[in-house]
């Protein structure tokens, strides 16, 4: 009788600790069934200096299109499985512009593709007929740091990506990380901006670091247990037996 006394002591206090910390582990967690969230919709993603751009015009008569789509100048290596690799576009320069083919400088830092597409058009349609200009980012990528499972910088392939998108690009979170306070560092307008979420609370979608920048950073921070205990977790199967163990021995001697 002692015996299983002691083992559903222990074990009742294990699955309560166990139930506590998951309050620290699961995302969203006042969402309930059938809610509806509405996210930020006021997100565009601006151009900045050092980005590399993809410009391609067309219009109805395609040979008058192609002095305006001479070969763009390799202005960046993209490291890849099997090596390096040159992508091509227009760098935009310090000054927040790019040099275009007999348009002459462009600026273009702080609008975004739709805006500069427009712009385009406009300055062109003196030279062309329904003149469609098509704009990508080259080297549009996020870095995730910290407590995922694997971290480094990802490369994006569309501008409207989320911290989410990007934690899932890197494995997710790990056990010890700390979600409640997740560090996105942005550069914006020659300033370092800060912002720190809680993704286990759901109005972090209605912040403006939901929708990620190109060149955004996130930073994941470990438990206090995780630095404390280092690996240490990789043993508690082990520490569990143990104390098991040890509680049944000692019930038997009271016994």
């Amino acid at each position: 009788m002692g015996v299983n006394y002691f083992r559903i002591l222990f074990w009742s206090v294990f699955f309560l600790a166990s139930c506590g910390s998951a309050k620290d582990v699961v995302y969203l967690q006042d969402i309930q069934v059938n809610d509806k969230i509405k996210a930020a919709c006021e997100y565009q993603t601006v151009i900045h200096v050092d980005d590399l751009l993809s410009i391609i015009v067309s219009c109805d008569d395609i040979e008058a299109a192609v002095p305006f789509n001479t070969p763009m100048i390799g202005l960046g290596r993209e490291v890849t499985s099997g090596g390096q690799q040159t992508m091509y576009g227009y760098l935009v320069d310090k000054d927040g512009c790019i040099d275009f083919p007999v348009l002459g400088k462009v600026d273009v830092a702080g609008i975004s593709r739709g805006e500069l597409a427009d712009i385009l058009k406009e300055k062109l349609s003196r030279y062309l007929k329904n003149p469609i200009v098509t704009i990508q980012f080259l080297n549009f990528k996020v870095t995730v740091l910290g407590e995922v499972k694997n971290p480094g910088s990802y490369k994006v392939y569309s501008e409207r990506v989320s911290i989410l998108d990007a934690l899932g690009m890197a494995g997710d979170l790990q056990i010890n990380a700390k979600r409640k306070n997740v560090l996105v560092m942005r550069e914006s307008e020659g300033e370092k901006q800060f912002a720190r979420l809680d993704l286990t609370q759901s109005g972090f979608v209605n912040s403006p670091y939901f929708y990620l920048q190109q060149n955004d950073v996130i930073y994941v921070e470990p438990t206090r247990g995780r630095i404390v205990g280092g690996n240490a977790g990789a043993f508690l199967p082990y520490i569990l037996s143990s104390v098991s163990t040890l509680v049944a021995v000692i019930a038997l001697i009271l016994r």
